[in-house]
C-alpha cells in the first residue's frame, strides 16, 4: 500500500492533469497587455518616421540613423517580452530564429541579436513562486520553507534556473538515489495569461474579417492556440519525447533524447535526465573549442531532421538554439558530435499531401 504522502502526491497529480489546459480567458487582462504592446509599437513607428524624415536613403547618415532606430526598436521588443512573457516570448524566439534562414535580409540584426536571449534566458520566477506546481507531482514536505529531507523525492534542487524560456524554467536537481535531473516547471500564471491573450486575438481577428471584406486571419489564431495548448500539457511532451527516442534509437550514440521520469512528472512539471557538457548548435566557436568539426555538426543535424521528416513523418517543430544542442563524445578514439534533442512539446505530423 502506498504511504499517505505518496497517495496525496498522486491525487494532486491526477487533479491537475484533469484540469483543462487552457482556462477561460480574462478579456480585461488581455486588453491591458495588448494596449501596452500597441503603445510600444506606436512609439517605435513614430521613432522611425521622425528620425528618418529629412534624411536621404542609402547615405551614411541615413544608415547610421536607421541602425539607431533598429536598436531602440529591439530594446522596446525586449521590454514588452520581459513584461508579458508567454506568447510574447514565443514571438521573440520566432523572430530571433528567423535569421538562421534569411541572414540579415529578413529581420534587422539588432532585433535578432537582442531577442536571441529569450531562447534560454527569458524572465524567470523564484523557486518559491513555482514550488506549488512542483509539489503537484513530487513529495517535497514543507519545502521551500524547510530543507528537503530523506522523505522527499528530491535530494536537492538549485534555486536559480539553468534555463528559462516562453513556457517554463528548468532547474538542476538530484533525486534521492543520486540521479541528476533537469526539472522543467511551467510558470504558474501562464495558462491564464495565454487564454486572455487569445481571447483578445480572436476578437481582433473577427473584427478584421468584418472590416476587411472577408479577409480571414482566424485560422492563424486558432492554429497557434491549438499548438500552444498541446505545448502547455507536459504529458504530451513526455509522450512525444519517448516516441522520438524510440524512433531514433538506432542512431545512438550520435543522437540522444534524455530519459523522462514519468513518476515525478505531471501536466505542468517534467522531470528529465540531466545531460552534462551541452553546447549550443549556433555557437561555432564553442563547438570548435570542444574539438568538433562544425560541418560534421551541421550534417548530423540535417540528417537527423531529414529522417524525422521523410522516414517517420513527424518532426520536432521548435528547433531553436535553446532546444537543439551538441555534445563532444569519443567514437573509435576520435571526437565526434552527439546531437541532443530537448523540448518535445511541439511536433508536426506529416502526411503524403504535405510532401
Amino acid at each position: 500500500m502506498p504511504d499517505s504522502a505518496t497517495a496525496d502526491s498522486e491525487a494532486k497529480r491526477r487533479k491537475v492533469d484533469d484540469t483543462p489546459v487552457m482556462p477561460a480567458g480574462d478579456m480585461m487582462m488581455g486588453m491591458q497587455r495588448s494596449m501596452v504592446t500597441m503603445m510600444q509599437f506606436n512609439e517605435q513607428k513614430q521613432d522611425y518616421t521622425n528620425t528618418l524624415a529629412n534624411l536621404e536613403e542609402d547615405t551614411g547618415e541615413y544608415n547610421e540613423a536607421l541602425q539607431g532606430c533598429h536598436k531602440r526598436g529591439a530594446d522596446r521588443c525586449v521590454k514588452v517580452a520581459n513584461l508579458h512573457r508567454g506568447l510574447y516570448v514565443k514571438a521573440a524566439q520566432f523572430i530571433a530564429s528567423i535569421r538562421g534562414g534569411t541572414g540579415d535580409r529578413g529581420v534587422p540584426k539588432p532585433y535578432t541579436d537582442a531577442l536571441s536571449v529569450f531562447t534560454d534566458h527569458a524572465p524567470h520566477k523564484s523557486i518559491k513562486e513555482v514550488s506549488e506546481a512542483l509539489k503537484e507531482s513530487m513529495k517535497l514536505g514543507d519545502w521551500p520553507n524547510s530543507p528537503l529531507d530523506k522523505a522527499c523525492d528530491l535530494q536537492s534542487i538549485e534555486d536559480v534556473p539553468i534555463a528559462s524560456a516562453s513556457l517554463a524554467q528548468v532547474h538542476r536537481g538530484v533525486l534521492q538515489d543520486g540521479t541528476k535531473v533537469a526539472v522543467k516547471i511551467q510558470y504558474p500564471e501562464l495558462r491564464k495569461e495565454m487564454a486572455s491573450d487569445f481571447a483578445v486575438f480572436k476578437t481582433m481577428g473577427t473584427q478584421i474579417k468584418q472590416m476587411a471584406g472577408g479577409y480571414d486571419l482566424m485560422w492563424v489564431v486558432e492554429d497557434f492556440e491549438k499548438n500552444l495548448t498541446r505545448e502547455l500539457d507536459f504529458t504530451v511532451e513526455a509522450d512525444t519525447g519517448e516516441e522520438t527516442a524510440r524512433q531514433l534509437a538506432h542512431l545512438a550514440p550520435r543522437v540522444y533524447v534524455p530519459k523522462v521520469y514519468r513518476q515525478y512528472s505531471s501536466s505542468r512539471v517534467l522531470v528529465m535526465e540531466y545531460v552534462e557538457g551541452l553546447l549550443k548548435a549556433n555557437d561555432p566557436e564553442a563547438l570548435k573549442a570542444a574539438g568538433l568539426d562544425v560541418d560534421e555538426c551541421a550534417q548530423l543535424i540535417c540528417d537527423t531532421f531529414a529522417e524525422m521528416i521523410f522516414i517517420h513523418g513527424r518532426v520536432h517543430a521548435d528547433p531553436h538554439a535553446g532546444n537543439i544542442y551538441l555534445k563532444a563524445i569519443e567514437i573509435g578514439g576520435k571526437t565526434h558530435p552527439q546531437l541532443v534533442l530537448l523540448d518535445h512539446g511541439l511536433y508536426y505530423d506529416l502526411s503524403e499531401s504535405d510532401v
